[in-house]
């Protein structure tokens, strides 16, 4: 493990936290212990555990991308609209692309 890997590894780990939680919230504290953890880390004297610890900040940094696509797509689902009127209005938009009306039902 080089110091150049440790630093895209941080790099990335600090992208993910600042697009993902920082910007949403305001708050820099997870970018803060991120980097404290990357301090700590470099006083690891085992390679392996040092190979271990950038292993953990890659993961994390893919499960951070990972809840906000997974977020991204319930919403895209319209998760919070009852099943009966998610199908309602997806025919309602399948029928006006195609230039019909659908018909009023209430």
């Amino acid at each position: 493990m080089s110091g150049t890997e440790a630093r895209q590894v941080l790099r990335a780990l600090l992208r993910a936290v600042d697009r993902n939680i920082t910007g949403a919230t305001g708050n820099r504290q997870w970018r803060e212990f991120v980097i404290a953890e990357f301090r700590r880390g470099e006083q690891l004297a085992d390679p392996a555990e040092r190979e271990r610890a950038l292993q953990q900040a890659r993961d994390y940094a893919f499960l951070i991308h990972s809840v906000r696509e997974h977020k991204e797509l319930l919403l895209s689902y319209n998760i919070g609209i009852p099943v009966e009127r998610r199908e309602k209005d997806m025919n309602v938009r399948a029928a006006n692309m195609v230039g019909l009306q659908f018909p009023k039902l209430e």
